[in-house]
């Protein structure tokens, strides 16, 4: 088996939002309600998505490709509240790869980069309700800080997390 994690490029922006909207529509059929997940179309994925695979100098998104097909990514960047912590914007790997460790290898992967850019702390926004990401997140050293939020287009409790980047 062979592991690759590279950053995305405008190529891959198709294969970004499929692996998002099966993450979407499978992975969340239980944390968010079915009207979001069905507004979530195929036109406002790629929307979202556009900017992800863009050179931009406080954001990377990264793939993972396993034996050269692409089943994962994750997007970090300079945190956008507090500009001295990096930040984990979004981690998805196609729910028929799930659960193999590919998730932990771009994981760790992408929050190295964050602690080779400078930053010394990084947070992360996940889903209250979504227990096996939060323990993937505790798993390698995240904690809750205490901060929620409800996210109007979500519309489903969140909870911010943070780890020291030397852990990366």
């Amino acid at each position: 088996m062979e592991i690759l994690v590279r950053p995305a490029t405008e190529t891959d922006l198709i294969l970004l939002v499929r692996i998002f909207r099966a993450c979407w529509l499978t992975s969340y059929k239980d944390i968010l309600t079915q009207t979001v997940r069905d507004e979530m179309t195929q036109e406002r994925a790629n929307e979202m998505w556009t900017l992800s695979v863009q050179p931009h100098p406080d954001r990377t998104t990264f793939v993972i490709e396993e034996n050269g097909v692409t089943v994962g990514m994750a997007r970090v960047g300079r945190d956008i509240t507090n500009g001295r912590r990096g930040h984990l914007f979004s981690l998805y790997v196609h729910p028929d790869n799930a659960g193999r460790g590919l998730g932990k290898i771009l994981l760790r992967k992408a929050l190295a980069s964050l602690r080779e850019t400078g930053f010394e702390e990084i947070t992360l926004w996940v889903f209250k309700n979504n227990a096996p990401t939060r323990n993937l997140y505790s798993s390698i050293g995240f904690q809750e800080t205490g901060q929620e939020r409800i996210d109007d287009r979500w519309k489903n409790p969140e909870i911010e997390m943070l780890a020291p980047s030397k852990l990366f």
